[in-house]
């Protein structure tokens, strides 16, 4: 078959699939592919602010036609769903199990030999932005056009007040009073962690998401560790919000397409948690989204040094089993392992820090 004609598409509308992270939470999302010759690798779409994943489905049909499985996200809580939106907050987990739900429900359509990409504009850039600090070793690349990456600084900018109500609701009414609130969900907060291919594409006159969101992520990216791709980053002079898709769509399919690699977690590292860290080994979680701390871990040791100065408990995930789990010296007078349990082929310590650091190590 010629992969790169024009192709008969598969759609699957709504498809509705479960959250890991709440089980009796529906999520949905829908599932545009070539309906022959795949399976091909899932892209993961992200809407806009105050939209839904119709707002997406031309843009979705557009990737189909080019060679990927679009999974085209409602994220949660909109279009009349349910949930609870919170600006990069949990819903930035609703990408992995829609990937997982995808490869489950249409093998024939969706690789899982092939890692995920992601694409998102506007507010779904912002997502983009977070999900790649977040899940660092999830994607083999990634776009985002015209993205938010501080949501404060957005808050802030923004004197009209027509994306303020939905920071309000979704974070916490003044940024000020709620600094770590909204660092957390900033794709700038967490542009150290990133590990895959990202390209950023931004109007210099975008009177939405003003540049300032760009080249405040293309700052916060120069802490990247060696060896990770470069940041591909333009601005487009005269450019406002709506990005041209002529020609520039068609570059991000080609840019996507091209990554085909999927990306190495290191064995060792220093890793900002932004409410939560999810990689392919373990996952780190505080008691709240909206805090912020650290991990420098060593897998090859099998330690992990945790600190979020505000959170009373942790919890750690480590993919399959593991045994004997304890805190080194010096222990802090209020930490200790509160449980251990396995659970879906994962060892899942809950533990308690009250802010203090946590040294923790184990054997396999």
């Amino acid at each position: 078959m010629n992969r790169s004609a024009p192709k008969e598409l598969a759609e699957h509308l709504l498809v509705s699939f479960p959250s890991s992270e709440q089980p009796l939470l529906s999520l949905f999302m829908d599932v545009l592919a070539p309906a022959h010759g795949g399976p091909w690798p899932p892209l993961l779409l992200f809407h806009g602010w105050h939209q839904d994943l119709t707002s997406q489905r031309e843009r979705a049909r557009f990737f189909a036609r080019r060679g990927f499985c679009a999974l085209n996200l409602n994220l949660r809580g909109r279009c009349g769903t349910v949930g609870q939106p919170d600006a990069n907050g949990w819903e930035i987990r609703d990408p992995v199990d829609a990937v997982a739900a995808a490869r489950r429900f249409f093998p024939r359509l969706c690789a899982a030999n092939l890692p995920p990409r992601a694409f998102g504009a506007s507010g779904g850039g912002g997502n983009v932005y977070a999900l790649t600090g977040k899940c660092p070793d999830f994607l083999s690349a990634a776009v985002a056009w015209c993205g938010v990456s501080d949501y404060a600084q957005w808050h802030e900018w923004n004197e009209k007040g027509n994306y303020r109500d939905e920071m309000d609701k979704w974070i916490a009414p003044n940024p000020r009073e709620a600094a770590e609130a909204y660092r957390s969900r900033s794709g700038a907060a967490v542009a150290p962690n990133r590990l895959c291919p990202l390209s950023v594409l931004h109007g210099v006159a975008d009177d939405s998401v003003p540049v300032a969101q760009a080249r405040a992520y293309a700052e916060a990216a120069k802490g990247v560790a060696r060896g990770v791709p470069p940041l591909e980053y333009h601005e487009l002079p005269g450019v406002g919000h709506d990005i041209p898709e002529d020609p520039h769509l068609g570059h991000a399919a080609e840019y996507l397409l091209k990554q085909r690699k999927p990306v190495t977690l290191p064995q060792r590292g220093h890793w900002v948690v932004a409410g939560f860290l999810k990689t392919h080994y373990f996952e780190v979680r505080w008691d709240h989204v909206g805090l912020i701390g650290s991990l420098d871990m060593d897998l090859r040791r099998k330690k992990f040094h945790l600190l979020c100065p505000n959170s009373a408990a942790a919890q750690v995930r480590i993919a399959g089993m593991v045994s004997e789990p304890e805190l080194t010296e010096p222990v802090a007078r209020n930490a200790r392992i509160l449980s251990v349990r396995e659970e879906r082929g994962w060892t899942v310590l809950d533990l308690q820090c009250y802010g203090e650091p946590l040294a923790l190590r184990w054997k396999a």
